[in-house]
């Protein structure tokens, strides 16, 4: 009796009749007649930056799953280097040709831990991990291009103490085994990008070609000097020209990585309905060529499995918590047959019980004797108690997300303290503001309410350093107005509807009107509230200079597009003092510091 064709195995054969087609196999024996299609596993991750220990549970440390037994989801605890390579080690053990790659922010804006080893403990965990290419995300422009090069190539940091905070293992460093792709960063004055542009990996008989690259914007996302003398170009146009070049090389599959990415409503993880996808991303993924079969991409913090374009498209969210399982049969000599993916948690032993269908892991012993080792380097700096809070200082955070996510589109406590910080901790201001990326988390209320230097440095990890500026009251009416106008407010949502909202000192208070239009061309936005601004208490004088406390990445700028800092700012002046320092001393001059109270009223 014969048997009939199951539905896969018919898609197969006809994808194989294509294939044979296509090349001019009608006749005659040839290998790719008789050449049976390859699995191949790729395991992605993004925007990892650092976290090599537990994340908190408030801070990218937890997911929400599916659950049988609760509609609305449950939530584990998640990540840690030691569960993440576990992880990996088993999805590798499925089969030999798998590959481990990463969507930028391997590393910049880190916990303590990685921060104080000028983020090399990171990338020692990584290369044990196994993580092979990855693209460069904006934070790895956080301390400058020469200090990226440095992470790749080796080199012991310039300035610090062999065997406590650089070149830790035997006195070097030898760099990141896994190399950093950067299509579109290119030298200015050579031409030449400043990383590889792409990656090919061989699997017996077939090939995967990988285009990295980051966000277009990235010089209006870090501090400019760390940047100077690269010109970073259009993302689709970088990706279509690679990806016919590495199609004509003879490459089966073509794989972008990506650090831009984009968002959804989902409320659990894996959903891959994929509801009201939105984001920087998707156009950019509208534009991409046929030759481009996948695209793994970042920098949003979101999770999401979706196919776009006719491209599969996938992000596992950050911090380690999860990667995504992309799964390609791959057909020698032609193309992709089919392509699949899911995001897996990280689901650390934390937790005593998890949803049906999940398992707990449990750590690589290898891989956590290396995280302790560098818990314990950084254990006397990081424990030293600096200060004590009486509650929980928090950031704005997304009432609709599944998971704490700061909300930049809103004034938090956390933010405030920091701009209160800047006031006090640089030269004589009368304002002082921060960019709300620049707030990293929270400062939770334990053990009494003491406060560590480690648990300062979680919050503000950049090493940025203080600068005064002058700009005339009507220049800080324009300066908030760019918190809502375009770019600004592209795909973005919050509390808000969109934009970044600059987090200001107590010295400095002003009204902004909700039903007002946003998203207005620079320039022509009308959000503040006429005569609100007020110094002390007292209303400000448009035609008045008053001088104002900023960051190095706004100023010289122009950091988030915040770009009133670098046109109309005058007598700009670096202190030199670094955020970190102004912090601790902050905490010291503030014993029992308390959650401040709100300097921004929304109207409507």
């Amino acid at each position: 009796m014969k048997r009939p064709v199951s539905t896969k195995m018919a898609a197969w054969l006809a994808a194989l009749s294509t294939a044979w087609a296509v090349t001019g196999c009608g006749g005659g024996a040839s290998s790719s007649e008789s050449a049976a299609p390859v699995s191949v596993k790729l395991i992605a991750m993004n925007d990892f930056h650092g976290n090599i220990e537990v994340p908190a549970a408030n801070n990218g440390g937890s997911v929400v799953l599916k659950d049988p037994a609760n509609a609305a989801g449950t939530t584990v605890r998640s990540g840690g280097a030691a569960y993440l390579a576990t992880l990996i080690k088993q999805l590798k053990a499925q089969n030999p040709y798998s590959i481990v790659v990463g969507a930028g922010d391997m590393v910049g804006a880190s916990p303590v831990t990685s921060t104080l080893t000028h983020d090399e403990a990171t990338v020692d965990i990584l290369n044990q991990i196994g993580l092979e290419v990855t693209s460069v995300g904006n934070h790895e422009f956080d301390h400058g291009k020469t200090e990226l090069l440095r992470l790749q190539n080796g080199g012991c940091y310039p300035g610090g103490t062999i065997g406590q905070d650089t070149c830790i293992k035997g006195g070097s460093f030898s760099g990141a085994t896994y190399k950093w792709l950067s299509a579109n960063v290119v030298d200015s004055s050579s031409g030449q990008s400043l990383f590889p542009a792409t990656y090919v990996k061989k699997f017996g008989p077939v090939s995967v070609g990988f285009i990295g690259l980051t966000l277009k914007g990235t010089p209006q996302v870090v501090t400019s000097t760390g940047v100077a003398g690269l010109d970073f170009q259009d993302e689709a146009t970088t990706i279509n020209k690679y990806a016919a070049s590495l199609k004509a090389s003879g490459v089966n599959a073509v794989v972008v990585l990506i650090h831009q990415g984009g968002q959804t409503t989902a409320s659990t993880l894996n959903d891959k309905t994929c509801p009201n996808l939105t984001g920087d991303i998707l156009p950019i993924v509208d534009a991409l060529s046929s030759n481009v079969d996948v695209v793994v991409s970042g920098h949003t913090h979101q999770e999401y499995v979706c196919t776009r374009n006719g491209k599969l498209l996938t992000s596992t969210g950050f911090y380690g918590s999860a990667v995504t399982e992309i799964n390609l049969t791959l057909l020698p000599g032609g193309g992709v047959l089919t392509r699949d993916a899911n995001t897996r948690p990280v689901i650390n032993d934390l937790n005593t019980t998890v949803p049906a269908g999940f398992s707990i892991l449990t750590k690589d012993a290898t891989i956590d004797a290396a995280v302790q080792s560098y818990v314990s380097l950084s254990a006397t700096l990081k424990n030293q108690v600096v200060g004590s809070i009486t509650a929980d200082i928090k950031r704005a955070l997304l009432s609709s997300s599944s998971t704490p996510t700061r909300d930049e589109t809103a004034e938090g406590a956390m933010g405030d303290v920091m701009a209160d910080v800047y006031l006090a901790g640089g030269p004589k201001a009368d304002i002082a503001f921060i960019n709300p990326g620049g707030v990293r988390a929270d400062l939770i209320y334990k053990n009494g309410g003491a406060v560590t230097y480690g648990d300062l440095l979680t919050v503000a990890p950049f090493g940025n350093t203080l600068v005064t500026v002058d700009l005339t009251g009507a220049d800080l009416v324009r300066l908030l107005e760019q918190q809502w106008e375009a770019p600004n407010c592209a795909a973005k949502t919050g509390a808000n509807g969109c934009g970044r909202m600059l987090q200001p000192s107590s010295t400095f208070s002003y009204t902004w009107d909700a039903s007002k239009p946003a998203g207005a061309a620079v320039g022509s936005g009308n959000r503040v509230v006429a005569g609100s601004l007020k110094l002390n208490g007292v209303a400000m004088d448009l035609t008045k200079t008053y001088r104002v406390t900023l960051n190095s990445f706004m100023a010289p700028g122009p950091g988030d597009n915040f770009s009133v800092v670098t046109a109309s700012g005058k007598n700009v002046t670096p202190s030199g003092v670094i955020d970190i320092d102004a912090f601790v001393g902050y905490m010291k001059a503030h014993p029992s510091l308390a959650p401040p109270a709100a300097r921004i009223t929304r109207l409507n």
